[in-house]
């Protein structure tokens, strides 16, 4: 069964590995934009306006706004550009690992032992999307937000079935 799994994963990681760099890229993008509206945001007079309030008088409520929320405004502003693109990188890297060991658990539990073929049938975003795994096993990829303040913070979920 071991064997099965890890064949099932090299075989996904291969089929996602354009899509996967692609998404990467796109997150490290993503980063750096947040992090010049920061920088924009803190050079304009609305900050200095919001400055005079005290810092929970608006200033960190914008500021993690714009950068995504506190979280991500404490990984903007305490690493370098390089630190970013690797946390980033790493961020993107963890996912996927995480969303091939999902599907691949689920296609072992459907029977399938090993992945001869893999075509993307309709992709949204180079991650949602229908996959044909050989010719005959459809995996939908979903991703929702999940949580809340009341519950838990808010975060991706990645939905997967396999028919």
């Amino acid at each position: 069964m071991n064997n099965a799994i890890n064949s099932i994963i090299a075989s996904l990681e291969t089929l996602f590995a354009e899509q996967d760099a692609k998404i990467a890229e796109s997150d490290v993008r993503w980063a750096m934009g947040r992090v010049a509206a920061i920088k924009e945001f803190k050079a304009s007079e609305k900050y200095a306006e919001l400055s005079k309030k005290g810092a929970w008088g608006g200033m960190y409520p914008a500021l993690f706004e714009i950068a995504g929320g506190k979280t991500w405004y404490a990984i903007f502003t305490q690493n370098s550009p390089t630190g970013i693109a690797e946390f980033m990188a790493k961020n993107s890297a963890a996912t996927a690992e995480k969303r091939t060991a999902k599907i691949a658990s689920k296609l072992l539990k459907a029977g399938v032992e090993q992945v001869e073929s893999a075509t993307v049938a309709y992709t949204k975003d180079g991650f949602q999307g229908v996959f044909i795994i050989n010719g005959n096993r459809r995996v939908t990829i979903d991703v929702i937000y999940a949580g809340g303040w009341n519950i838990q913070r808010a975060h991706q979920r990645v939905l997967v079935k396999v028919k």
